[in-house]
């Protein structure tokens, strides 16, 4: 049996077995072609999967097609653009396209102080993308700092240069010597100097205290500033925000004279009860300490720079409730101290108050870098930053007085030497008549003394 006869067709099939694959190759080609033409009509869909590869999230506002421009161009600047070609081999693109650059828009410069922070180069689009559900936090130094000014003036204190002078400042100036509704800021009573503005100041705005807060006295040109000028526009002006709020209270002098190393000894004078009566602040303390601060260990020893001048942040401030300082105010209306033994005990006690140690003598040179940017002085410079002058500088401060012109010695005329006397020669001299004995005072009448020598001494 041959097998070719049992497989071959009739001769009748064999010309509708041809038409046959003719009918099947055409639609095959059909197909093949409505293939490829879809996925060049789709090629735009097919792209709108490029942000997924690059992190960009669904939510982004931006259309299909700037994205795929995106993802092109992204391609682009690695050389030729290129296409992923198909297991057949059919097609590659090797046309450029142009995409237009969009001009970047202007940052508007923030109104308050923002401390500058350098941003790197983002390494990915992904990098800078937070994860679903979080919130992204802002860096630091990159929040405005917001900033106010807390002045214990009087009525008569000129306080033009805040405002000529530091006018991003928002300042509260409380006029203590005068009553409520004679001046915008004023205190219950003026008692305890600055310390009843300061406290009066932290239970008023307790609730929407600023990021930073300086306390300081109203005159502009005081003897404790700590600069070479004396003057608090510069303390105010070179102050360093930022570190105020990392470190909570920053006392505004850094030289040590007075108040440093050691000021107090609470702890000693509470032991001993000496009868130090020149120093009425140091008895009082003990006792004042611990009703002001119930509950906190008395310190043995109390350093800090004066003068009541600082600066402090508002988390400093909200570690205390604010039924704490109107219990400190109430303190300081009833206590029957003087105002300037009230007023020293709270001085060395703010410290404290904000957290800090009580003994708080900073290294000065570090201290200058940290408050203030002074980072570079050298050892004269560090010497002479604050120079003691008294505590009343001078009426033309900082105007230098004009010297004294001086006054040339007056000089003596020579005297010229007297001549030797003539004789006289004339007639001869009377002779002198005999003297009377004189007669004695009669009780009643007054002795003529105009020519003895008592009346000259006596004018």
């Amino acid at each position: 049996m041959s097998w070719s006869r049992i497989f071959s067709r009739p001769p009748h099939e064999a010309g509708s077995t041809g038409s046959s694959r003719v009918f099947i190759y055409l639609a095959l080609a059909v197909f093949s072609l409505l293939l490829a033409y879809q996925l060049v009509l789709n090629h735009d869909s097919l792209g709108a999967i490029a942000p997924w590869r690059s992190g960009l999230l669904a939510g982004t506002p931006t259309d299909d097609k700037k994205d795929a421009a995106d993802g092109w161009a992204g391609s682009a600047m690695n050389g030729t653009l290129q296409e992923d070609v198909d297991q057949a081999g059919s097609s590659s693109i090797t046309d450029s396209v142009a995409l237009p650059t969009p001009a970047p828009e202007p940052v508007p410069e923030p109104a308050h102080d923002v401390v500058s922070v350098s941003a790197p180069a983002p390494e990915s689009v992904t990098s800078s993308i937070p994860s679903p559900g979080s919130t992204p936090k802002p860096e630091i130094g990159s929040i405005p700092i917001t900033k106010e000014l807390v002045v214990a003036a009087m009525s008569y204190s000129n306080m033009s240069w805040v405002e000529n002078n530091v006018p991003d400042w928002k300042s509260n100036i409380y006029r203590a010597d005068m009553r409520p509704g004679e001046a915008q800021f004023t205190v219950p009573e003026n008692k305890g100097n600055e310390a009843m503005v300061y406290l009066t100041y932290l239970i008023d705005r307790y609730d929407s205290l600023p990021d930073v807060i300086v306390l300081v006295h109203g005159g502009r040109y005081q003897w404790h500033n700590d600069n070479p000028l004396y003057d608090s526009v510069i303390s105010i002006k070179d102050l360093q925000l930022h570190y105020v709020q990392q470190a909570g209270y920053v006392n505004l002098r850094c030289t040590w004279a007075i108040g440093c190393p050691a000021e107090l000894e609470p702890a000693r004078y509470f032991r001993e009860r000496p009868d130090d009566r020149d120093h009425p602040t140091a008895m009082e303390f003990p006792d004042q300490f611990q009703i002001l601060f119930p509950g906190e260990e008395l310190p043995e020893v109390i350093g800090v720079p004066c003068c009541s001048q600082f600066a402090v942040s508002k988390e400093a401030v909200r570690r205390r409730s604010k039924e704490d300082y109107i219990r400190m105010q109430k303190w300081l209306l009833e206590s029957p101290l003087d105002a300037a033994t009230s007023g020293r005990i709270f001085e060395y006690a703010w410290h404290i108050m904000f957290g800090q140690v009580p003994q708080l003598c900073l290294d000065a040179r570090e201290c200058y870098c940290n408050t203030y940017g002074y980072c570079d002085l050298d050892d004269d410079t560090l010497a002479n930053q604050w120079v003691w002058r008294g505590m009343v500088l001078p009426p033309s401060w900082p105007n230098p007085e004009p010297e004294p012109e001086p006054v040339p010695e007056p000089v003596p005329e020579p005297v010229p030497e007297p001549e030797p006397a003539q004789p006289e020669t004339g007639p001869e001299p009377e002779p002198e008549p005999e003297s009377k004995p004189e007669e004695p005072v009669q009780p009643g009448e007054v002795e003529d003394v105009s020519q003895n020598g008592y009346a000259d001494h006596y004018q």
